[in-house]
């Protein structure tokens, strides 16, 4: 589902155009920490949390994201984070997001869904009290086999303080070292923005249940100090809602 992206700047408007990039991590097989989403969702009657943190030269984030599929191919996913940049002081990213899943993704065929969301920083001000982005993007995950995936997505984002609205993309892959390790790399950004990538690996503690993943990323043409890390754990349930 993501989310959301990622370089380190000096402005609320652009902190909060990056926290939207982030959200557009994915929420099923693609999962976090990659922040190209993938066509599918948590299972039906299911939950997961996703929490990470991300530390660069300059700002750390805490996360925590959990969503939940109460049925009908949709999954519902609110959340946020606490965060400290330099140069902007302490803020949060309040997060809400739908998703809904029109083909499942299974070998030979591929998946497509749909997202759409909001983004709240916080804490607001005088000059700015509606610090919101709006969202909406396709994913679309293409199976290679032997659990291969190639994730595209295609999206557009409204900045609600900036008055401007923009496209969004993102490319990734999932390539499977083992049964309980899969290396993942992607690229991503948004118009006027800066493409950004990012390479890592997940890695299943208990399968399909517990897992936990890392990250290295940076700005496309840009300065070392940009480049974060990332150390998330993702929990998955088994069915359980009503």
């Amino acid at each position: 589902m993501f989310r959301i992206p990622p370089c380190f700047v000096h402005s609320r408007q652009m902190l909060l155009a990056l926290g939207l990039a982030l959200l557009c991590a994915g929420h099923a097989q693609a999962a976090r920490p990659m922040s190209t989403d993938d066509a599918n969702i948590v299972d039906e009657k299911s939950c997961q949390l996703e929490t990470w943190m991300k530390s660069s030269s300059t700002s750390l984030e805490r996360w925590a994201m959990p969503g939940c599929n109460f049925g009908g191919e949709l999954e519902w996913t609110v959340g946020g984070n606490a965060q400290t940049e330099d140069d902007v002081g302490k803020t949060q990213f309040w997060v809400g997001q739908v998703k809904k899943r029109w083909v499942p993704v299974a070998d030979g065929k591929l998946g497509i869904s749909t997202a759409v969301g909001v983004v709240s920083m916080r804490p607001a001000t005088a000059e700015r009290p509606n610090d919101k982005d709006y969202f909406f993007n396709v994913p679309v995950t293409v199976p290679l086999g032997q659990d291969r995936f190639v994730h595209l997505n295609a999206g557009w984002v409204q900045h609600q303080s900036l008055g401007v609205s923009r496209p969004t993309w993102g490319v990734g892959g999932e390539l499977p070292l083992n049964a309980q390790i899969t290396a993942i790399a992607e690229t991503y950004g948004e118009a006027a923005m800066g493409t950004r990538y990012q390479v890592g690996l997940r890695i299943w503690v208990v399968p399909q249940r517990v897992q936990i993943d890392t990250t290295y990323g940076n700005r496309i043409g840009q300065p070392e100090q940009e480049r974060w890390f990332t150390l998330g754990l993702r929990l998955l349930s088994p069915a359980f809602l009503p």
